[in-house]
């Protein structure tokens, strides 16, 4: 049954005269019957008799009015699709199938749920059986998760992080077949996390990045290739030197991964003579920076044109001395092979400032604290402890960190003498405190203020063209490139949100680095899409899903039929142009098993 019209014309003006007709056929020819004529209607109501017609043809629709449609629910939908969808297509389900419990929610589901829940909405692993069911996360993986429960997600982390070799074989075997240029350059670096308590084994008191010396920490130790993808990573006790930790990524990225003409770029406090040896003695090449103390134990440099430099004379300083323009941040040198090394020697103006006044402030700082200290000492009210007076001096000179330019502070004892409102009087045992400044090492650090040092092995030389092959350009730059892996850091620490910990034991803890990881490379790779896509960088702002959070998997319910129906609400024009742009396929909503 349908609605129908005849059309007349009248003066010009055509005129519809509607009637409802039924069709059947006869003789293999399809033929209609005029069940009913009305006549003349406004738009609208044609509209709702070809709804009447619809119902009556069709058993199982339903009429009803606006106000009989009620919202069930709205669950999560569009970012999970697209995390799903960067799962599907980088194949992460085939990692988790070596060591997998065989079960319907095995370790791969685990993982993916876990993965997706860092990726855009974080929260701890006894929540997200909770979590799941505001999203429309069964729907999206056509799988039922309502045995989850967080007993299974603790199981399951040994199994995932069984599978970390695996994990990172397959995401340096994708990222390498899609681009092998991005393996020119190696970024390795470490970042640490604190715990509260003291039950993780793992965990050890080290040298915090935090500013959370007291507490008790890991290491994370990463490599990404030259694009920022992460492929292979480490968990070390707080207390493991960095300069312990670069030989065995070295083994991995030369015996596992086969790699050969790589750079590795590490920051300056991964340097030492055995891990330059070791790498070269690999027959592979590096990129890094000294450290201020290793500076002037480097002969060939020579550290007296930057002893009276200043900001108004520097350029023609540095220029008189052949250094070259970099950037209005860097002046350079190359200064050739100096003992089997290749030493570059720059000038940062902009770090010149900076050092010089920090320095300046806090050895001012600390003096008005011994001043006030002394105030404090002369009016003490009770005796003070040699021991605990100086070693309060000693704490706020390592929290300044400028223990280096002062010597031990000698203590001169003092008496005082106190009488109370009954006039008897007492003797009060305190201190002065005198602490000389040491002025060589003052003026050492003065001389190497926006002084840095670039080192590598990259030594072949043109003689020819009278110059090395690689230029002292390109180290610079591979070596400020290494921001892509500082990237890395702040995107999980902040976004994927690593801490608080809710697990403590070692392979827990690791599971738990291992799914951040993964989270941060499948939230790298959507920022990637969106750079291309859009011209702007939105991998370390909570914009890189917001233009997808909107689209929820509503169910709604008819009252009078008690009928409900999900599905998901409209896409906007924007949104379909932005999925296109990224060029990916969201699997939507359907009745799982």
């Amino acid at each position: 049954m349908h609605l129908g019209y005849k059309p007349s014309k009248y003066k010009d003006t055509v005129y519809k005269s509607y009637f409802i007709a039924k069709s059947y056929r006869e003789d293999n020819k399809v033929l209609k019957q005029i069940i009913m004529k009305i006549g003349k209607l406004s738009d609208k109501q044609a509209s709702q008799i070809k709804l009447i017609c619809k119902i009556v043809s069709n058993p199982s629709k339903i009429i009803t009015t606006l106000e009989n449609i009620k919202t069930e629910a709205c669950k999560q939908f569009l970012d999970l699709a697209i995390s799903n969808s960067l799962w599907e297509e980088w194949k992460l389900s085939h990692v988790f199938q070596a060591h997998s419990t065989n079960s319907e929610l095995n370790t791969g589901i685990i993982a993916k749920i876990l993965t997706l829940n860092r990726c855009t909405d974080p929260c701890s692993h006894y929540s997200i059986p909770e979590w799941v069911k505001n999203t429309a996360l069964p729907e999206i993986m056509n799988h039922s998760l309502e045995k989850l429960n967080d007993d299974k997600i603790y199981y399951e982390l040994d199994k995932i992080q069984e599978n970390q070799e695996n994990l990172e074989n397959h995401l340096f075997k994708m990222t390498y077949n899609k681009d092998k240029e991005s393996y020119n350059f190696i970024n390795y670096d470490l970042s640490s996390s604190y715990f509260v308590g003291m039950k993780c084994k793992l965990s050890a008191y080290g040298k915090s990045k935090d500013d959370k010396s007291k507490n008790k920490q890991v290491l994370l130790g990463i490599l990404v290739n030259d694009k920022g993808y992460p492929f292979k990573w480490e968990v070390y006790p707080g207390n493991t030197p960095e300069v312990d930790t670069l030989i065995s990524h070295v083994d991995a990225c030369k015996n596992r991964f086969k790699l050969k003409k790589i750079t590795m770029v590490f920051d300056r406090g991964i340097v030492s003579d055995e891990n330059l040896k070791y790498i070269t003695d690999k027959k592979l090449k590096y990129i890094s920076a000294m450290d201020k103390p290793q500076i002037p134990n480097i002969e060939g440099i020579e550290r007296s044109i930057f002893k009276n430099i200043t900001l108004l004379n520097f350029k023609e300083n540095l220029l008189e001395q052949k250094f070259c323009y970099y950037d209005d941040a860097l002046y350079f040198k190359d200064l050739g092979i100096l003992k089997g090394r290749r030493y570059v020697l720059g000038f940062n103006p902009v770090l010149f400032e900076e050092e010089k006044k920090c320095r300046n402030e806090k050895i001012v700082f600390f003096e008005n604290f011994i001043s006030g200290k002394n105030k404090e000492l002369m009016q003490a009210d009770r005796s003070r402890n040699h021991k605990s007076t100086e070693q309060a001096i000693i704490n706020e000179l390592k929290r300044l960190k400028i223990k280096k330019y002062f010597e031990n502070p000698n203590l001169q004892e003092i008496k005082i003498e106190k009488t109370n409102k009954k006039g008897k009087k007492r003797i009060i045992n305190s201190f002065q405190i005198t602490i000389e400044k040491k002025q060589a090492k003052i003026e050492e650090s003065d001389n190497l203020d926006g002084v840095c040092v670039f080192v590598s092995n990259h030594s072949e030389y043109n003689p020819d063209k009278k110059s090395f092959i690689f230029s002292p350009e390109k180290i610079i730059k591979a070596y400020r490139d290494k921001t892509k892996i500082e990237d890395a850091f702040k995107h999980i620490k902040s976004f994927i949100k690593l801490r608080p910990f809710h697990v403590n034991t070692d392979q827990h803890v690791r599971a738990v680095y291992s799914i951040c990881v993964l989270s941060y490379f499948l939230n790298k790779d959507l920022a990637e899409r969106r750079k291309i896509a859009e011209g702007i960088d939105y991998l370390n702002s909570h914009n890189l899903y917001e233009p997808f959070r909107n689209c929820s998997y509503v169910t709604i319910r008819d009252k009078t039929t008690n009928i409900k129906k999900s599905e998901v609400v409209e896409l906007t024009n924007e949104q379909k142009l932005l999925l296109k742009n990224l060029n990916l396929k969201i699997r939507m909503p359907q009745n799982y098993v």
